[in-house]
């Protein structure tokens, strides 16, 4: 249940140092999320047990802060200034194997961490495979039922193993109840039936996560990392901060309802990709990004880049879509826009652009999510 999405390696390249003593910009938060740890589980949504270990022992020797998710966003929204190297560890999808694998590691060093969990898949008790909840969405539509069909005993965690997280210093999370994909339409649903679907979607969940646990942070972890400007108004309507799945460090200047985070499984859970992405810092933008659904008109999308600073050494900027670099045009001293030289795939993609930080090892990053159907207006199927 992950974005899958390839850039390129060579974006390590950038890590170069200049000789400016002025930092342009300023830190972020950066927002690790994670799966499966296991070396059975799909390979996309995992990183093996051993490579988990690897990553917390990293975060450790380099001094890392860990800080609760709840806490970055706090931050992000007062407007406080973050401290350098501050870094928050997600999971999505109440796996077992976060409790078997990663929770011993977490608590061994006194980390606190989120895990954003679809309530409908939780079990009741730790040998007990019955479901939390109703599994019927409102109005009797079953939108992606089929996923909790497939749910066993020993697929999801149980409420007994969240609650013992929670108080060891987990925050159990919203993930929606059923794990919809938020964006598409049941047959025959009118606009109005669709967006009461997805406030109940988010309301079932956090209503369970309270009646289990107690008083829940609004924090939303949109499944498959997809939303739109609707599904996005509606998070900001009903009070939560929305969670994504594209890529970046998060910023005060970020919009709330669709925050940044770093995947880090399958062919992203390398040390090396970890090393680059605990060294970013926010991209610094007028304004993030744009709303992700595109029209397949607009293919190949262009993205409005307006930078903030004027300290920045904008000829280093790069960006880089899913078939390569993206064609750049200088629309003003600090104003670009990013377009790919060639038309974007069905499905979910991006652009990440990326730039050196002045008299640092670090860079700035910032990714645009895109979500583009078939030309009939029919959605992409999943693997």
């Amino acid at each position: 249940m992950t974005i899958k999405i390839r850039f390129p390696i060579v974006l390590l390249l950038l890590i170069v140092s200049f000789n400016q003593t002025a930092l342009a910009g300023q830190p972020g938060g950066v927002i690790l999320q994670y799966h499966h740890i296991g070396t059975s589980t799909p390979a996309i949504t995992s990183i093996e047990p051993a490579q988990f270990k690897r990553h917390m022992n990293y975060i450790a020797q380099q001094g890392y802060s860990v800080w609760a998710l709840e806490r970055l966003v706090a931050a992000l929204i007062s407007g406080q200034p973050l401290p350098e190297n501050v870094v928050s560890i997600t999971f999505d999808d109440a796996y077992p194997s976060i409790y078997h694998h990663g929770f011993p590691i977490l608590k061994a060093n006194g980390w606190p961490f989120s895990i954003f969990v679809s309530t409908a898949y939780i079990r009741q008790q730790g040998d007990d495979s019955s479901f939390s909840g109703d599994v019927i969405v409102e109005g009797g539509n079953t939108d992606d039922l089929a996923d909790s069909q497939i749910a066993n005993d020993s697929q999801y965690l149980s409420w007994s193993q969240l609650r013992e997280m929670r108080q060891a210093g987990a925050s159990i999370l919203n993930h929606t109840h059923s794990h919809p994909h938020l964006l598409r339409r049941l047959s025959g649903e009118t606009r109005a039936d669709w967006e009461a679907r997805i406030r109940y979607q988010i309301n079932r969940a956090q209503q369970l996560l309270t009646e289990h646990l107690g008083p829940t942070p609004k924090l939303l972890a949109y499944p498959y990392g997809e939303y739109d400007k609707t599904v996005a108004r509606i998070a900001t309507e009903l009070g939560y901060v929305g969670i994504g799945q594209h890529s970046g460090a998060a910023s005060q200047h970020d919009d709330l309802s669709a925050l940044p985070r770093y995947p880090l499984s399958g062919i992203y859970s390398d040390m090396e990709g970890l090393q680059l992405k605990l060294n970013t810092w926010p991209l610094p933008l007028i304004a993030n990004g744009r709303d992700p659904l595109l029209h397949p008109a607009e293919n190949p999308p262009i993205l409005d880049l307006q930078f903030s600073d004027s300290n920045l050494p904008l000829e280093k900027l790069v960006c880089y879509g899913p078939n390569g670099p993206t064609k750049l045009t200088q629309l003003g001293p600090q104003h670009y826009q990013a377009q790919s030289e060639t038309p974007l795939n069905v499905g979910r993609s991006r652009y990440n652009c990326t730039l050196p930080v002045p008299g640092s090892s670090r860079f700035y990053w910032f990714s645009q999510l895109w979500i583009l159907r078939h030309p009939d207006g029919s959605w992409y199927a999943e693997d």
